[in-house]
């Protein structure tokens, strides 16, 4: 019998199909006599597998109630539809100056709660800086850590040091690109996957910025300087001893208009048997 409350089963409508059992990730639902049960709920990620996979209505989990569920809508796009959307985003790297309105980026952030974390881990922290002597210093201390490592002689010493020829010489931001706005996210020190977490989490913004009119593209070097743990850096962001810093986005409203979608290397991909 089971002896915890992770799980309600509706007797008159579970057909003991066992879908609820076989798609839980964590594998700690058994089925027995009465339908499934769960006699250890510790290792429940909170996915909701359990609830959404129901064909009949019969299964509600505590962490994730039925009735605060949303149903999947039945129009979906088609695959052609996905196809040229997801094909289409580009990374946009020339922004008007005005800082994004809160109410949007509120709404780009919201959706990435949605996307996948490993175990279902979620934890991802955002701070979005818009200050422009804030952003300067962030700018500035990327290049200064990328200096250090150009003089550490480490693996990226020659690109960094192209980089920054760029960056002091030409007079040209390839590090921020003067973007008006940028986001970081950090996760809590002892999160293993909080950089491939963020990584998942960024990608859904890239993709939902569009249809808010925002542009972004990863900040490639100040997140490499954040990931480090450059103090300068941390300490300008304000992230909380806690926490680590595993990603950071520019975003802003697109300066130019792309009209071509992105072409990119030929599909390589080898079935064995």
């Amino acid at each position: 019998m089971p002896v915890l409350d992770l799980i309600k089963v509706y007797r008159e409508k579970c057909v003991k199909c066992g879908l609820c059992v076989a798609d839980c990730p964590a594998c700690i639902l058994d089925m027995g006599d009465d339908g499934p049960e769960c006699n250890v709920d510790r290792g429940c990620m909170s996915c909701g597998h359990c609830v959404a996979v129901c064909p009949t209505g019969a299964m509600d989990n505590k962490y994730t109630p039925r009735e605060k569920m949303t149903a999947v809508p039945k129009t979906m796009l088609t695959g052609q539809q996905a196809y040229d959307f997801l094909r289409s985003r580009r990374s946009v790297r020339l922004f008007k100056p005005q800082v994004p309105a809160k109410e949007d980026i509120l709404k780009l952030l919201d959706i990435c709660r949605y996307a996948p974390t490993a175990g279902n881990s979620q934890g991802m922290y955002f701070t979005v800086i818009s200050n422009p002597d804030t952003i300067n210093g962030i700018r500035n201390a990327t290049a200064d850590w990328m200096a250090q490592e150009v003089e550490k002689g480490t693996e990226n010493k020659r690109y960094f040091k192209a980089v920054l020829r760029t960056f002091h010489e030409k007079k040209t931001d390839i590090i921020e690109r003067q973007a008006p706005m940028l986001v970081f996210v950090s996760a809590r020190r002892l999160n293993v996957t909080g950089i491939s977490n963020s990584e998942q989490c960024l990608a859904y913004a890239e993709l939902f910025a569009p249809t808010l009119g925002l542009g972004t593209t990863i900040a490639g070097f100040i997140q490499a300087c954040g990931i480090s743990g450059y103090k300068p850096l941390i300490n300008l962001v304000g992230i909380p001893p806690k926490q680590k810093l595993v990603g950071c986005m520019m975003v802003g409203y697109p300066r130019v208009k792309y009209r071509l979608m992105p072409e990119r290397q030929h599909l390589k991909c080898e079935f064995k048997e």
